[in-house]
């Protein structure tokens, strides 16, 4: 563990001594701070107009109206920062030609993809927090129900996680730290994305697709075409249909382990690759 710690500590130390993490973490606040003032005008100019009219203001929330919009901003925006961020993990590496050093020490490959990885992590972290300060104004002038909050938050920080695994795994395959941007970027957008497809295959069932795809030996072994659609098993793929129950506040078990999953798969995958780049 001590050398998964060194190796995320020299991570964050090369984060902070460039000008990169300072722009992301500008750029990722002051746009979301754009997005959270916005939200708080136009609540307090409702709560201004129909301040008089008990069914009006019983129907203004200010989780819904300002601090849910603010996460689903965020997400989007996570989707521009982090290719910045994890495009330089191990392309950079590789480029520079300290790959090679830095995997004959004694060190495994497992301790230095999580060491990467809880570096830029901890980069992300200081992204994330800094918004928490528009909660606490609110706070300071409402009293909000804080579970909304803190589960979106920690839907927020899964979904950064999660795309920052994908990142590590994709900087891992080029030295090129553009290709690596833009294929992470390509990756997430996809995540995000795969779900929109899911309602005109939703009478698609997999176990049909399967019989197709067999030229009928699926269903000539006595198989079933019933079970899950397409179009579920695209909705459990996309990023985007996990998030949504965070942002309003509801914590369920599944989307936990959904996002764990991509994390430690990607991790896990980033492992074998770069332990197939040292026998080549």
């Amino acid at each position: 563990m001590r050398n998964t710690l060194a190796i995320a500590w020299r991570e964050v130390r090369t984060y902070f001594t460039s000008p990169l993490a300072y722009v992301v973490i500008g750029v990722f606040l002051l746009i979301s701070g754009y997005i959270f003032w916005a939200s708080l005008v136009r609540f307090s100019q409702l709560c201004l107009s129909y301040g008089n009219n008990p069914y009006y203001m019983n129907l203004l929330n200010v989780n819904d109206m300002v601090i849910r919009p603010l996460f689903g901003t965020m997400g989007i925006f996570l989707l521009l920062m982090i290719p910045a961020v994890s495009m330089r993990v191990l392309a950079e590496e590789r480029k520079s030609g300290t790959a090679e050093l830095l995997f004959t020490c004694p060190l495994t490959t497992a301790q230095v993809v999580l060491g990467k990885f809880l570096g830029a992590a901890f980069l992300l972290l200081a992204m994330i927090g800094g918004t928490m300060t528009f909660p606490a104004i609110i706070l300071s002038k409402a009293n909000p129900d804080l579970k909304p909050t803190l589960v979106g938050y920690l839907g927020i920080l899964l979904m950064g996680l999660a795309f920052l695994g994908i990142g590590v795994l994709i900087s891992a395959m080029t030295e090129n730290q553009i290709v690596a941007a833009v294929g992470a970027f390509g990756a997430f957008l996809m995540f995000m994305v795969i779900n929109w497809a899911a309602e005109a295959v939703s009478s698609v069932t997999l176990s049909g697709l399967f019989n197709k795809l067999s030229l009928g030996l699926w269903e000539k072994a006595g198989l079933g075409l019933g079970g899950p659609s397409l179009g579920d098993l695209l909705n459990q793929i996309s990023i985007t249909e996990h998030s949504k129950d965070f942002y309003k506040g509801v914590l369920d078990t599944r989307h936990i382990v959904y996002y764990l999953s991509v994390i430690f798969m990607s991790l896990f995958l980033t492992q074998r690759v770069i332990e197939s780049q040292k026998w080549r």
